[in-house]
């Protein structure tokens, strides 16, 4: 299939397979401060929550050689059911318009764009099928929650909250840097609500406006 240059916007949706703002320091609200867990005890309640719908904005930026850069966005509706290994994710434009629909259950994904249907039994592969390049798509489902995909995932804290500041993993030998910031409850748990994931020359940022978590 032809590796038109039209999928880059597409490339970095399914990069959050997934899913603005800059990342700082997590905010040393006093709410944060008074619901401290230990690392142990939000890393367990984390990995209880196995259905998870997220709603905000996705804003994509590369970086190319000749130092112009290309900036896209749009509104993120991200829906996983980890039990069912069910997934839907819409982006849509600042119109209202539909941009791409990801559905996916158990291994069978149906990508649609531009009026067009993709299908497959390999979300990465399918991915690459379109744009040629590979993406970490399961391991953001991990990453959005401040938890390590891989054992050698190395993850930052906050030393006043406990909380995930960065995560750093190498993934198909490339490396990812997530960094973490503005901490919100949403169901009894802290969740970032503010994300800058950058890989080489492309810089996703991500602001949640809601999480919906369910054990």
């Amino acid at each position: 299939m032809a590796k038109h240059s039209s999928y880059w916007f597409i490339l970095f949706t399914l990069s959050s397979a997934i899913l603005s703002g800059c990342a700082t320091k997590p905010s040393n609200d006093s709410s944060i401060l008074i619901v401290q867990q230990s690392v142990e005890q939000r890393t367990k309640q984390l990995t209880q929550i196995k259905q998870w719908h997220l709603r905000g904005k996705i804003a994509f930026i590369a970086q190319y050689k000749d130092k112009k850069s290309k900036r896209e966005s749009a509104t993120i509706a991200w829906r996983v059911n980890e039990k069912n290994q069910t997934q839907e994710l819409n982006l849509t434009s600042y119109l209202g318009i539909n941009v791409l629909n990801l559905t996916s259950e158990h291994n069978h994904h149906l990508i649609k764009v531009d009026g067009k249907e993709y299908r497959g039994n390999n979300l990465v592969q399918l991915v690459y099928s379109i744009t040629g390049l590979t993406l970490p798509t399961k391991a953001l489902t991990f990453w959005l929650k401040g938890l390590a995909y891989q054992p050698r995932d190395q993850v930052e804290l906050s030393p006043k909250t406990q909380l995930p500041v960065s995560l750093t993993s190498l993934f198909d030998n490339v490396q990812w840097q997530i960094d973490y910031s503005k901490y919100k409850m949403f169901n009894g748990v802290l969740m970032a609500t503010q994300f800058t994931i950058k890989k080489d020359n492309l810089l996703i940022k991500i602001a949640i406006k809601k999480w919906t978590l369910i054990n």
